[in-house]
């Protein structure tokens, strides 16, 4: 990776996490850092996941039945993986994971903020910024891997 990549890389991980609070900013920067810097399909570790769908080149509602994620939490974060993956990096927004649950035609749960704070409780994502107007959730590496090896 070149200095202008990394650059560019830390500059959008300064503007996706600076409306956040310390101590979770630092936090947050350091993932969102760390997700950006290996966007990159030639990244070893994610060769090493397997035989897991690619969501590039799929449709989301495909990319959901293929992974089989049965609990709300779990399908929030193959959403928000779906997004990372074929949006260059973006998050995701609740209005964003409404609509994809309507496109799969799933029952929506009750309370999705109490569904994202589960997911973030986890691990599986972190706040990244506004997006729209609106906040905007980013998938971290324990999610991906959720997605890869567990889904």
């Amino acid at each position: 990776m070149d200095d202008d990549a990394i650059r560019h890389a830390i500059q959008r991980a300064r503007i996706l996490t600076e409306d956040q609070p310390e101590p979770y900013r630092s936090l947050a920067f350091r993932t969102v850092l760390e997700a950006l810097l290996r966007l990159p399909a030639t990244d070893p570790a994610s060769a090493r996941h397997g035989p897991s769908p690619s969501p590039v080149g799929l449709e989301l509602v495909e990319f959901l039945a293929a992974k089989k994620a049965e609990t709300h939490p779990d399908r929030v974060v193959v959403i928000a993986y779906y997004y990372y993956h074929t949006q260059n990096g973006a998050g995701v927004t609740t209005k964003e994971l409404a609509d994809a649950y309507a496109r799969a035609r799933v029952k929506r749960p009750q309370n999705f903020p109490d569904v994202i704070a589960s997911c973030v409780r986890r691990g599986y994502l972190v706040e990244g910024g506004r997006k729209d107007g609106m906040k905007c959730w980013v998938i971290t590496r324990t999610g991906e891997a959720h997605v890869e090896q567990d889904l």
